[in-house]
């Protein structure tokens, strides 16, 4: 990126950023830190204008998700004189700056290649479901080296996870109603009937509170436990936020917000629903700073559905977990990667749109979209949000259940098969 374009681009997120912000007094000003200090600059150069380094893994990426059947940088597989299958991998370096350049193995063994034209090209086994490849040198006198994780999600099939996000009004409903089952609350009974057609697997993401916190969890009697744990073979409950206001409740909370808010929820989750609860949750609005990764992993989630988004007025990023851009880049196009401190992988399983804001005379249309991209297609979401099906909400969709019927239809008649995203690595593979 040129020097102008980047002062530009940075110039202008700062503007907008300012334009949202309240004006300040003199003496405010005077105390304001310069703009190479600004904590909004600090998350431009962060996450907007890094630089890809010159000596770099180009192919594959490090720490993304391989599948077979998916195409480059995947050359196939082999069987070896032992009877194991290992992935063939296409594997580029770029060595810009470098002298001395070495490939080594997991074994520490120099691997032969090819150079051209700054790059070099070599071809690679893989048996195991993470190995790691070294790239070594001397930059400038001193020595270099880098890295690269290759993943390999084996045996991947075609498979869907179902998951609604947003839940506390049907809570109320059975709290205030006194349901002799949690089957009389027509939300539950419509969710039942749905995997009756289907065997769908279907986890609710779950907040504390209503909106208008006339309800919490808390008041939630713990005598529908049993029918929860009677149904959790489809029908699971999970975190979300601990309301639905503000949004992206986590996008700038420390990491104690986020453990406070999730123990909170899940403690009341466990004594609603026993082992119906599942950590195979999605977070609010899909934000969350990179320091609070760890917190989510020590309470058992393993993977993050996103693709990245990008504010189409103010070039502002959201939904993407706060990862850099050259990560949500990858994810957009592939399947998944996974975060080397954490261990949880973020995963591109999002069809086009939700259930409730798809025409059915268009839903299968677009699912293709999602279905026939064979980078893409081995695992993907069906999801929604629970408050489209409530009458007395303003955006109520009277047409909803029949939206979720024909996408789940859908990807039923083409093969896939529901499962619970914690079950196995990368949603059941091996």
């Amino acid at each position: 990126m040129s020097t102008s374009r980047r002062r530009f681009l940075q110039s202008s997120a700062l503007a907008a950023a300012a334009l949202s912000a309240p004006a300040l007094s003199a003496a405010e000003k005077a105390a304001a830190p310069a703009q190479n200090e600004d904590p909004r600059m600090k998350y431009c150069n962060e996450y907007y204008f890094k630089e890809p380094s010159t000596f770099r893994f180009e192919q594959p990426f490090d720490g993304g998700i391989l599948q077979e059947g998916t195409g480059y940088p995947i050359l196939g597989t082999e069987t070896g004189s032992d009877g194991i299958k290992r992935l063939k991998v296409h594997m580029v370096v770029k060595y810009g700056g470098v002298s001395n350049f070495q490939l080594l193995g997991p074994d520490g063994k120099v691997i032969a290649g090819d150079f051209l034209h700054g790059s070099f090209m070599t071809t690679v086994l893989v048996k195991d479901r993470i190995t790691v490849f070294k790239a070594r040198g001397t930059s400038k006198g001193k020595p270099v080296e880098i890295s690269c994780r290759v993943i390999w999600a084996k045996n991947a099939y075609k498979r869907y996870r179902c998951y609604i996000d947003d839940h506390s009004f049907c809570f109320r409903d059975i709290f205030q109603k006194q349901y002799k089952s949690i089957f009389d609350c027509f939300y539950f009974a419509k969710l039942r009937e749905l995997n009756r057609m289907y065997k769908t697997k279907i986890v609710l993401n779950c907040f504390n509170s209503t909106p208008q916190r006339d309800f919490t969890l808390s008041m939630f009697p713990d005598k529908y436990k049993h029918e929860f744990e009677d149904n959790a073979q489809w029908l699971r409950l999970a975190f979300h936020s601990e309301n639905e206001f503000p949004g992206e409740p986590y996008r700038e909370a420390p990491p104690e917000k986020l453990a406070a808010d999730f123990d909170l929820t899940a403690a009341q989750l466990k004594r609603i629903a026993g082992k119906a609860y599942t950590a195979g949750l999605q977070i609010h609005f899909a934000m969350v700073r990179a320091d609070s990764y760890q917190v989510l992993a020590d309470r058992g989630v393993k993977m993050l559905p996103t693709s990245g988004r990008k504010n189409p007025n103010t070039g502002d990023k959201f939904c993407d977990f706060m990862l850099p851009n050259d990560i949500t880049a990858y994810i957009r196009d592939n399947a998944g990667w996974m975060d080397p401190k954490s261990g949880i992988i973020f995963y591109n399983g999002g069809m086009p749109s939700t259930c409730e804001w798809i025409p059915v005379s268009q839903i299968e249309q677009l699912q293709h979209t999602k279905l026939d991209n064979p980078k893409q297609n081995l695992l993907v979401n069906v999801a929604g949000h629970e408050q489209y099906w409530w009458p007395f909400y303003r955006n109520y969709i009277p047409n909803n259940f029949a939206q979720w019927s024909c996408a789940l239809r859908h990807v039923t008649e083409h093969g896939y098969k529901p499962i619970w995203i914690e079950d196995g690595f990368f949603g059941g593979c091996e």
